[in-house]
């Protein structure tokens, strides 16, 4: 797909921290956001700053989670066709069906290790 402006949303800073290494080792070519409140990056979205190619989307979050974001953003007129790719730990069947029927693209869930991060990536990056 080759999504070259991310936004990666998440409160966990390890996370954030590992997840831009995978995507500074895929490529060098990729602006990367990231943000560790939801409502600071809708904010962001809103004001058209930097509108991202893609959003990779943690859903346990604090104040906004995941699901309530996602369902914000696809309520935006000129945000609803960013594609969304939520990244959780959770992998619920039940759940990553429903937020796909609320306008997630896909479901990934959160690896351990930095080379299974960069497999997930791969084909969104490259």
């Amino acid at each position: 797909m080759g999504y070259k402006t991310i936004f990666h949303i998440d409160d966990d800073d390890d996370d954030i921290d590992f997840f831009a290494t995978a995507v500074n080792q895929l490529s060098a070519a990729v602006s990367y956001f990231s943000f560790t409140n939801a409502g600071e990056a809708l904010q962001k979205l809103v004001t058209g700053e930097t509108p991202p190619d893609v959003i990779f989307l943690d859903l346990n979050m604090p104040v906004i989670n995941g699901q309530e974001f996602l369902l914000r953003l696809k309520t935006i007129e000129s945000l609803q066709d960013i594609p969304v790719i939520i990244l959780s730990s959770s992998s619920d069947p039940y759940t990553i069906e429903q937020l796909k029927t609320q306008g997630a693209i896909d479901f990934l869930t959160k690896p351990s290790g930095i080379k299974e991060l960069i497999n997930l990536l791969r084909p969104y990056l490259i």
